[in-house]
C-alpha cells in the first residue's frame, strides 16, 4: 500500500481506549474518561502525542442532561480540562457536547471536516459514566467529592447545553416523559404492522436480544456479560406492556471509552504507523420530526436517509460491511435500521460489536463511543475490512451513521456533504383540541406488575394527529386486546393540557 500518496489533510481515526469497572470503586466519570484516553493514546503509538493534542471534547454526563437529577458528590465545571489535567494535556479548546448518544458519531463527523479544512489537527474525543459507583456510594451512605473547578477566564469552555429536544408539548402534557415509553410506542407500531400480537412481539424481541447477548458475554469491557436465556429476557419484571426490565438499555455502569482523530500530516509527524490508520469513508447525519409528527410512527425515515447516504459516499453496500453496529438502547433502535439496510434480526448476522446498551452497558450519551473502539480496534486487527456504526439519539429522533476501514479513502471530508435536512422528512399536522379518532399505536405502563395507564398516539378522520393518555380500566383493557390499528377513541379535555380518552 503506497501510505506516501495519502493527502496530509485526510483525517483518521488512530487509537481508541476502553476501561470498565465491574465492582465498586470511588473513581468519578472524569476518572474513568481519563483512563480511557491514556489507553487510546497508548492504542496510537508514535512519540509526543499528547503535547499535540489541540482540543478535547467529551461527551455529555447523564447528570447534565435533561431530566436527570443532579450528581449529589459534585461535577466537573469544565469535563474536557478534567481529562486534560489527569492526562497532562494541554488543550487549546474544549468541548462538552449536547445530549443524545448520536453525539461521539456527530463529533467524528464535525471534527473530520475541521480536520480536512486546516482548523484542527489531533482531537481527543472521551467520555465516561460512573453511575454504578454513584448509586452504591449513595446506598451505602458514603461521602465522594467528585467535583473539579476551573477559572473560566484562563480555561474556557464550549458547552453545547442539551441540544434541541425532540418533543411536542402534547406528548409531555400526556405523560410521555421516560425514553421507554416512546420507543415502546414505536415498537407497537411495528408490532402492528407485522401482525404480532404483544406476546408474539416480545418472543419476536427476545430473539434479537439474545443475540446481542451472545455478543456481551464474550467482551472484556461488557458491564453485564451474563449468559440469558430467552425466559430470563421475559420473565423479568414487566416495566410496560411491550418491556421487561432486560430489554432496555442498562445505565447503572462504570464504563469510560476515547478517541484520538487526526490529520495524516500529525500522524506522520508524531511517528504514528501507517497500520493504525482508519479512515473515514461514509458519513452522514440527521435529525427526525417528533415522534407523533412522523408518517409512520414506527419508522424512521430520517434514519433510512441517513444509512443511505454513509453506504453511497462510501461506495459500499451492506453486503461489503464486516463489521455493524446498530444502535440498541431499545430492541426496536436494532430492528428498525436492520429493516432498513436488509439484515435479519434472527442472530444469523451480527448486528452489535459491543453486545448493546442492555447487556454491554447503556453508558449514557457515550455508548456509542465504545462501539466506535470496538470498530477502529477489530479494523486494526482486519485491514481489509469494512465496519458500519450507527447511533442515534432522542426517540430515534438524531441519526449519524459512519463507514469506516483500513484502506485508504478517496473521500473529501472538507466537502463532504454529510448532513441531511429534516425538511425531506413529511410532517403530519398536530391537532390540538380533538374530540375523537382511531389508536395508530400505544403504550400501556405498569406498577407492580399491573397495567394503570395507556398513552396513544392516534389520529382524527381529518388525517391530524394527537397523543392522549387514559387511567380508565375499559380503555386499557381495549388498547391492550388490540392486534391492529384504528381502535375507536373518543377524547375530553383534562387538566394542564393533557387529553383523555375512552374506547368509543
Amino acid at each position: 500500500m503506497d501510505w506516501n500518496s495519502v493527502a496530509d489533510n485526510t483525517p483518521v481515526l488512530v487509537g481508541a481506549g476502553q476501561v470498565v469497572e465491574r465492582g465498586v470503586t470511588d473513581d468519578s466519570p472524569m476518572t474513568l474518561a481519563a483512563e480511557a484516553a491514556r489507553r487510546a493514546l497508548a492504542h496510537a503509538g508514535g512519540s509526543n502525542v499528547l503535547a499535540a493534542i489541540d482540543t478535547i471534547a467529551v461527551t455529555r454526563l447523564f447528570a447534565d442532561s435533561m431530566g436527570m437529577p443532579p450528581c449529589p458528590f459534585g461535577r466537573s465545571d469544565n469535563p474536557p480540562m478534567s481529562v486534560a489535567r489527569a492526562i497532562g494535556a494541554e488543550p487549546s479548546h474544549c468541548i462538552y457536547g449536547p445530549v443524545g448518544g448520536n453525539d461521539p458519531q456527530s463529533r467524528i463527523i464535525e471534527f473530520a471536516g475541521a480536520i480536512a479544512r486546516g482548523e484542527r489537527s489531533v482531537v481527543l474525543l472521551a467520555g465516561a459514566e460512573a453511575i454504578r459507583n454513584q448509586r452504591n456510594a449513595v446506598r451505602d451512605g458514603r461521602e465522594l467529592d467528585w467535583s473539579d473547578t476551573f477559572d473560566p477566564a484562563n480555561f474556557p469552555l464550549e458547552d453545547r447545553g442539551w441540544g434541541e429536544l425532540f418533543v411536542t408539548m402534547q406528548e409531555v402534557h400526556n405523560g410521555l416523559l421516560a425514553p421507554m415509553s416512546y420507543y415502546a410506542l414505536i415498537e407497537q407500531a411495528r408490532a402492528f404492522a407485522a401482525d404480532r400480537s404483544t406476546q408474539e412481539q416480545r418472543s419476536h424481541m427476545a430473539e434479537l436480544l439474545l443475540s446481542l447477548n451472545e455478543v456481551a458475554t464474550a467482551n472484556p469491557y461488557a458491564q453485564f456479560p451474563d449468559t440469558l436465556t430467552a425466559e430470563d429476557i421475559l420473565s423479568a419484571d414487566s416495566l410496560n406492556h411491550l418491556y421487561t426490565k432486560r430489554m432496555v438499555a442498562q445505565d447503572g455502569v462504570n464504563q469510560g471509552a476515547a478517541l484520538l482523530l487526526c490529520s495524516v500530516a500529525a500522524a506522520r509527524r508524531l511517528g504514528i504507523p501507517p497500520e493504525h490508520w482508519v479512515f473515514l469513508h461514509g458519513l452522514a447525519e440527521g435529525a427526525e420530526v417528533n415522534l407523533s409528527e412522523r408518517e409512520d410512527p414506527g419508522r424512521s425515515l430520517m434514519a433510512e436517509l441517513v444509512l443511505k447516504r454513509a453506504l453511497a459516499m462510501a461506495s459500499k453496500t451492506i453486503d461489503d460491511i464486516n463489521l455493524i453496529d446498530l444502535y440498541s438502547c431499545f430492541p426496536c433502535a436494532v430492528s428498525s435500521s436492520a429493516d432498513a439496510l436488509g439484515l435479519p434480526v434472527d442472530g444469523s448476522r451480527s448486528l452489535t460489536l459491543t453486545g448493546g446498551l442492555a447487556y454491554f452497558g447503556g453508558a449514557g450519551n457515550n455508548y456509542s463511543m465504545h462501539a466506535l473502539a470496538e470498530a477502529v480496534s477489530r479494523l486494526r486487527e482486519s485491514p481489509e475490512s469494512y465496519a458500519l456504526v450507527a447511533t442515534l439519539g432522542g426517540f430515534l429522533s438524531k441519526h449519524a451513521v459512519g463507514v469506516y476501514s483500513c484502506q485508504p479513502s478517496s473521500l473529501d471530508c472538507a466537502n463532504a456533504d454529510t448532513q441531511l435536512d429534516r425538511d425531506m422528512i413529511p410532517r403530519i399536522p398536530i391537532d390540538e383540541a380533538p374530540e375523537a379518532g382511531v389508536v395508530k399505536s400505544y403504550v400501556v405502563n405498569y406498577k407492580g406488575g399491573v397495567p394503570v395507564q395507556a398513552i396513544v398516539i392516534a389520529e382524527t378522520a381529518e388525517g391530524s394527529r394527537f397523543v392522549a393518555n387514559s387511567i380508565d380500566s375499559g380503555a386499557v383493557a381495549a388498547v391492550l386486546s388490540a392486534r391492529r390499528p384504528g381502535l375507536a377513541i373518543k377524547v375530553t379535555p383534562g387538566d394542564n393540557g393533557a387529553l383523555r380518552f375512552i374506547s368509543a
